[in-house]
């Protein structure tokens, strides 16, 4: 465990979990966030960004020298399907551009409450379609996101499977929200150890995101899901946090349908620790575990 990992988790513990103590409303996730997006959207100088529409789903697409312009990893962004944007997760996209050497489009979905489930959902089914439509085959297409995108990627296949659409290459899902039901264990255990969240912020999630809409709804529950012929997918999570039972639980219930699933519990780091990696080894780690497992895997 590096120095930087227990100071970076005091400090989160200072401005993020105190604040939701006091007030466990999920809303306060766009304030926190927006905060984040001066420092977080700086860019490497040879990192390129092009602002484009994948079908009506504004997006950015991050390039790096020497990549391949035939392959497409879509990345679905997190913060609780109610704030987050392409800028507050640059310092995680920038570096999937540049290691696994693809464009990396990150796309700009709408939020709740303006824009309730199934908006958010719909707009990574129509990035997604896009992308097929500018000719790239979905075995070079790879998927991924984390928390709230994580639960969009796994939701995505859902609806592309049922849509009868060909599935991406791989899927990569860093701490998804999986079970709206909030029915692992973790999310009780882990209140104390959860460097960011408190459980009863859960309570105020479905009434914001999906309200009416039944909480086992497999395009709000993914674990409810029918997850047979789903593509190999990796998840990424932490030991101590809430969530971390929604990777585990989905993880084996992609196994028992005999899914290649890969699954990775840190020890001692917070909810998508990953988007720390300019300052944290652990998060820089994790994700050179990413790029080979989509390396692997990418046509």
């Amino acid at each position: 465990m590096s120095l930087q990992l227990t100071l970076i988790n005091l400090l989160i513990r200072w401005q993020v979990k105190r604040k939701f103590r006091k007030n466990p409303d999920v809303n306060l996730l766009r304030p926190l966030m927006k905060q984040m997006e001066p420092r977080a959207s700086k860019l490497p100088q040879d990192i390129s960004v092009e602002y484009l529409n994948l079908g009506t789903v504004p997006a950015e697409r991050l390039t790096a020298p020497g990549g391949r312009d035939d392959a497409a990893f879509l990345y679905i962004h997190g913060g609780g399907f109610v704030a987050g944007s392409p800028l507050t997760h640059r310092p995680l996209t920038w570096r999937l551009a540049k290691d696994i050497g693809i464009p990396v489009y990150a796309i700009d979905y709408r939020l709740a409450p303006e824009h309730c489930f199934p908006a958010g959902l719909d707009d990574c089914v129509t990035a997604y379609k896009a992308l097929l439509d500018k000719g790239i085959p979905a075995k070079s297409i790879l998927v991924g996101g984390d928390s709230a995108g994580g639960n969009l990627t796994l939701a995505l296949t859902l609806r592309l499977k049922a849509e009868g659409l060909p599935l991406p290459a791989a899927l990569i899902c860093l701490s998804p929200a999986t079970d709206m039901t909030g029915g692992g264990e973790s999310h009780r255990a882990n209140a104390e150890s959860d460097a960011m969240f408190v459980p009863e912020m859960v309570g105020s999630l479905m009434p914001v995101y999906c309200p009416g809409v039944d909480e086992r709804d497999p395009f709000v529950s993914p674990l409810f899901g029918d997850v047979t012929g789903f593509p190999p997918t990796l998840f990424q999570a932490g030991e101590g946090e809430m969530l971390r039972d929604d990777s585990v639980r989905m993880a084996d219930a992609l196994k028992a349908a005999g899914v290649e699933t890969s699954i990775e519990v840190w020890p001692k780091v917070w909810h998508v620790w990953q988007l720390n990696a300019d300052m944290l080894p652990e998060a820089r780690e994790a994700i050179t575990h990413i790029v080979r497992f989509a390396r692997q895997h990418i046509a």
